[in-house]
């Protein structure tokens, strides 16, 4: 899939779906210095996405200091042609610019390559 490099961040396009309701989300950011995936509140209250009692909560460590953030399970996340289902990811606040980011939870275990000279992302296991 294309990712998108506009001088300073990686940017690709994921679609979520959360308890049947999709969302397509451009300008999602390709981070491989993020441990996990992480979404902006924000953004995925569009499909119903809030906070429960009994959702996991926990502190995030990062260069601008600790943030807490809440854990939710999507029914899929779809990149290109790889859908990974059931996956967990974190919900809590990013910077004003930022609707998410691809962590190293997805990029790893699905062995996404990022290569820079055609500005793509791709992973072997992908059905292209």
């Amino acid at each position: 899939m294309k990712i998108t490099y506009e001088g300073q961040l990686l940017t690709t396009v994921i679609t979520l779906c959360f308890r049947g309701k999709t969302l397509h989300i451009p300008d999602i950011i390709v981070d491989t210095g993020s441990s996990h995936t992480v979404f902006s509140p924000d953004v995925l209250e569009e499909i119903g996405v809030t906070y429960e009692n009994g959702d996991p909560v926990y502190e995030a460590y990062g260069i601008g200091g600790t943030v807490p953030f809440y854990t939710k399970v999507m029914d899929y996340i779809q990149l290109d042609s790889l859908r990974v289902e059931r996956v967990e990811v974190d919900v809590g606040i990013l910077p004003k610019s930022h609707k998410g980011l691809l962590g190293l939870d997805i990029l790893k275990p699905h062995g996404f390559i990022v290569d820079m000279n055609k500005l793509e992302l791709y992973s072997p296991h992908s059905t292209n």
